[in-house]
């Protein structure tokens, strides 16, 4: 099953990257026309490609918190490749990469149509290029999402925020959209999703091409005004409030059996993790918290 599974997921994949490979390319030669609700026309194109993308991997997208306001620098905790799709899925944004990524077979491509900023690790010339085009592309109206950690982790603890990232937020004074980014599992479940140290893209993408269905929350914060306050504050504040969404995202969680059945989320009741995160809700029940269900957002 689970060979079959990758087969199916993955000949469906490879097809929708190779047309929003060749989509994107031409995309990038025409004019950035916008259509309703203030969107461009690769704005519009990506957020359908990605949430497409999501439906082929089963990667179910929920979101918590109000949308971020145009021109926002949004920063999340990095776990895997996958919040690339699902923010892209949910918001317009544009992204900040590590170069690598550029070399990557057709990812690269599609990445560099999307308009991603490559980064070159530990060059001072390469961050302030990527530095300056980010401005400019606040100053435009547009959104830019980064991974301040510089790194992934397995989602268990959020690394400090280099405030390097933070530069063109402070010199524009543009708002800091704090996301934080959960994937919940159930006890004994292999974390599939952490795409961290020695990992290639391809053995990981198998991993997650295998699995019936992956889950990943994203909560979005109260966003922190860049007016008027330095790199540094902007990066310790957008931290903590991501830590404090992600305490939220845990502690919510242990609620859920005390809502009338009509009132269940979804993506709670499914065989992958029902059963053992019902039994943990009803171990520790916490009074004073009150559960915020988030938009069903499936594609």
């Amino acid at each position: 099953m689970r060979l079959v599974r990758v087969l199916w997921k993955g000949g469906l994949l490879a097809a929708h990257i190779a047309l929003g490979a060749a989509a994107g390319a031409l995309l990038a030669l025409g004019p950035g026309s916008r259509l309703r609700r203030g969107l461009r026309v690769d704005e519009r194109f990506m957020r359908w490609w990605s949430r497409t993308a999501c439906s082929i991997l089963r990667l179910r997208v929920r979101r918590a918190g109000a949308p971020p306001a145009p021109a926002s620098l949004l920063v999340a905790n990095h776990v895997s490749w996958l919040e690339v799709v699902a923010l892209s899925s949910v918001t317009p944004c544009g992204f900040v990469a590590k170069s690598e990524v550029a070399r990557w077979p057709v990812i690269g491509a599609l990445a560099s149509s999307a308009g991603t900023l490559f980064l070159r690790r530990g060059s001072s010339v390469s961050a302030a290029a990527a530095t300056q085009e980010a401005v400019l592309r606040l100053a435009s109206g547009r959104s830019v999402a980064v991974f301040p950690e510089g790194t992934s982790t397995d989602g268990e603890s959020v690394l400090p925020f280099k405030a390097s990232f933070f530069d063109a937020a402070a010199r524009l004074g543009c708002e800091v959209q704090p996301v934080a980014v959960f994937y919940p599992r159930g006890a004994g479940d292999p974390a599939v999703a952490p795409f961290i140290g020695d990992d290639e893209f391809f053995p990981h993408l198998l991993r997650v091409l295998a699995e019936p269905e992956i889950v990943v929350q994203l909560r979005f914060a109260a966003p922190v005004c860049g007016h008027g306050r330095e790199r540094g504050e902007l990066a310790g504040s957008a931290r903590a409030a991501v830590l404090d969404a992600l305490d939220q995202e845990r502690r919510a969680l242990q609620l859920l059996p005390d809502c009338a059945p009509h009132e269940s989320p979804w993506w709670w009741e499914g065989d992958m993790h029902g059963s053992f995160l019902r039994a943990e809700f009803r171990r520790v029940r916490p009074p004073d918290l009150e559960l915020a269900f988030a938009q069903d957002l499936r594609p």
